[in-house]
């Protein structure tokens, strides 16, 4: 099966090359890897180490990257001869628009998200929202950047394939086929305001993804076709572009030939993604957003937290978030009109001894102060007035008076709030600690 001019391998070659800063070069394929050989004309991550600098890659995953593609160079010496027309690089959205050597035969690739907090955000409001930004800034490129090409097949990893899936729909007489890698779905928003667009754009999208990956099940897919291929089996290896290329074969066409069905565990992470979806539909849209950012801190601090501590450092204040976020009794349906204040935190960690301490100095605040107006009134008893000056000290120490007591009241307020967050955040990820112990 060939997507335009493209075999398989070779969109997931340039879905995972995206990944490497140096995509963006304006030399061709074959240039770019050419330099980064070692003496033995090997690919090491010694030899390729600069090039991984800066990316999502590892020099390891660089490496192999590299190998595979000069392998396919060897091949099919037009791939090789591929080189950057267009590119973005803004807003968490990279993205490069390749062409062989007369300009034609364009190929999109998207990469994948980024490790930042607010690309794995964006991708959580994909399950409420009609359009992200990354996905209109996404839509804008192709649009726009690459508005001269017709015919253009678009690819992707992960987020990357939902982009090629999105730009497709958008751009129904531009595209003239899709290949998304581990790519996850729409929200019901999306495909119900863009229902022809979508049945239109199905045929030309082909979803592939590892059978045990647990990001392509998110949502609802659009694809006109599914397959799914060999992974490697922790789960470390479920959604990792580079075993996409390792643990699988492909044919003298470049097409995978190690298919497989979707595994078990995948099937039942998708119905249970279904299900917190449709938990959340009725949240309304601060839940919706305090949601997304809670998720998209807790992935982006997974990525650099130690295996040995995502639990404690990740899974459980995460879940203490949105326990407290989705409770009856949480924080802001009790505070926030009187308050006036947000009171869910953006931040994946909260040190909720911090906190108390914190509703401590308030309300010590608060006491000093109610101890000032005291003493201003006492002082507005003692002073020995003249007529003249009466009036005008009482009005301004009245309003000292008033003023003190209108900042002992929000104090007083702020402390409880405070003090109340801080418990039910003591209390919601106590919970989640033992839920994950049950």
């Amino acid at each position: 099966m060939t997507q335009g001019k493209y075999t398989q391998q070779e969109l997931l070659l340039l879905s995972n090359f995206v990944y490497i800063p140096v995509c963006t070069s304006s030399a061709t394929l074959e240039e770019i890897i050419e330099p980064y050989r070692d003496p033995s004309g090997n690919f090491t991550a010694e030899s390729v180490a600069q090039a991984a600098a800066g990316g999502g890659m590892s020099a390891d995953d660089v490496a192999v990257v590299f190998d595979a593609m000069d392998k396919r160079i060897a091949r099919n010496p037009d791939f090789g001869k591929l080189s950057a027309a267009r590119t973005l690089e803004e807003n968490n959205v990279r993205a490069v628009c390749y062409t062989g050597p007369k300009d034609e035969d364009p190929v999109v690739a998207f990469r994948g998200t980024g490790g930042t907090k607010d690309a794995w955000s964006d991708n959580f409001e994909g399950a409420f929202c009609e359009d992200t930004d990354i996905q209109k800034t996404a839509g804008d490129f192709l649009k726009h950047e690459c508005a001269l090409y017709d015919d253009i097949v678009v690819t992707g990893h992960s987020k990357g394939g939902n982009l090629a899936q999105y730009v497709t729909v958008k751009n129904q007489d531009k595209i003239s086929a899709c290949v998304s890698f581990d790519g996850q779905g729409f929200s019901d928003e999306f495909i119900k305001e863009n229902d022809d667009a979508v049945k239109l754009a199905s045929p030309k999208i082909c979803s592939i993804s590892a059978y045990n990956d647990f990001v392509n099940i998110l949502l609802t897919g659009i694809a006109g076709t599914y397959l799914y291929v060999a992974n490697g089996a922790s789960a470390a290896d479920a959604h990792s572009s580079v075993t996409l290329l390792t643990e699988n074969e492909f044919d003298e066409n470049g097409n995978f030939t190690t298919l497989r069905g979707q595994s078990a565990l995948s099937k039942a992470l998708s119905a249970f993604a279904d299900m917190a979806v449709g938990a959340l539909s009725g949240a309304g849209a601060h839940g919706k957003e305090a949601f997304s950012d809670i998720m998209g801190s807790s992935i982006s601090a997974a990525l650099t937290t130690p295996p040995d501590k995502i639990k404690e450092g990740v899974i459980a204040p995460a879940l203490g978030q949105v326990l407290a976020q989705f409770t009856k009794d949480a924080v802001r349906t009790r505070y926030e009109k009187e308050a006036d204040m947000p009171v869910i935190s953006r931040s994946l960690y909260i040190d909720t001894a911090a906190v108390a301490a914190a509703a401590d100095t308030l309300e010590a605040q608060r006491i000093r102060i109610e101890s000032l107006t005291a003493s201003v009134n006492r002082l507005r008893q003692e002073l020995a007035y003249t007529i003249s000056s009466r009036i005008c000290a009482e009005r301004a120490l009245g309003n000292i008076c008033e003023d003190l007591s209108v900042i002992s009241r929000k104090i007083g307020v702020c402390s409880s709030v405070v003090k109340h967050a801080s418990d039910r955040y003591s209390k919601c990820e106590g919970e989640a600690v033992a839920l994950m112990d049950f």
